[in-house]
């Protein structure tokens, strides 16, 4: 509808110079919540006789699980993101561009996620799993990179620091493939496999941390 005759028609005035860099960040947010969201959509309400509910509802135990699961590492992957864009000042075009197929692979998860929960038994759902994931966490030490080369970090970080933060980003990678074969042994080991993630990051913290990687990427 046009403004009437005579009355101004109403502008919108741009009060952020970084707007484009909100964006990027805010459709990130988004896209993590709505990811986070749809994983309790794959878990179907039992629509049974009365005498069966308790035994269609047992049968769901799996599908919970699974959500509870991909929701603690949907949950870690928009920490690890919140923690990455805070120490960044401006965002270019490669950078989003990754960040976009980063975030193809989070909002894909509740697929995943929802094989596992009903096909628990299977080596094909652990193993797409297991590839979403390595794809991320892949991304992320893209993003890492990506970041360092176009000089998008508040701080410059110096070659150990580097080196350190995406040494640290390719573990979960790691371990996300290794789990992969494990699947064809048993979808519950791969899937127990990927708890090596922490005792990995401890021990490249312990070697490989250079003492102002705390103040730099944290």
């Amino acid at each position: 509808m046009s403004s009437p005759p005579g009355r101004p028609r109403p502008r919108y005035v741009r009060e952020s110079p970084g707007l484009e860099f909100d964006r990027v960040v805010f459709f990130s947010d988004a896209v993590f919540a709505i990811a986070m969201t749809l994983l309790v959509v794959g878990i179907g309400v039992p629509n049974v006789p009365d005498k069966e509910f308790e035994n269609a509802l047992a049968d769901k135990v799996p599908e919970i699980t699974s959500f509870f699961i991909s929701f603690v590492v949907i949950g870690y992957y928009w920490l690890a993101h919140h923690r990455f864009v805070s120490r960044i000042v401006a965002v270019e075009q490669g950078f989003i561009m990754l960040n976009l197929v980063y975030l193809a692979a989070i909002a894909f998860t509740p697929f995943p996620t929802a094989l596992v929960g009903r096909y628990e038994d299977y080596s094909i759902s652990v193993i797409i799993y297991a590839l979403t994931l390595a794809a991320a966490s892949l991304l992320e030490a893209a993003m890492f990179a990506r970041a360092q080369q176009q000089h998008l970090f508040r701080v410059e970080l110096s070659r150990e620091v580097y080196r350190y933060g995406l040494v640290a980003s390719l573990i979960p990678v790691l371990a996300f493939v290794v789990s992969i074969p494990l699947a064809f042994v048993s979808s519950t080991l791969a899937l127990v496999s990927w708890l090596i993630v922490w005792p990995a990051e401890h021990v490249v913290e312990r070697t490989l941390k250079p003492p102002e990687a705390d103040e730099l990427l944290t």
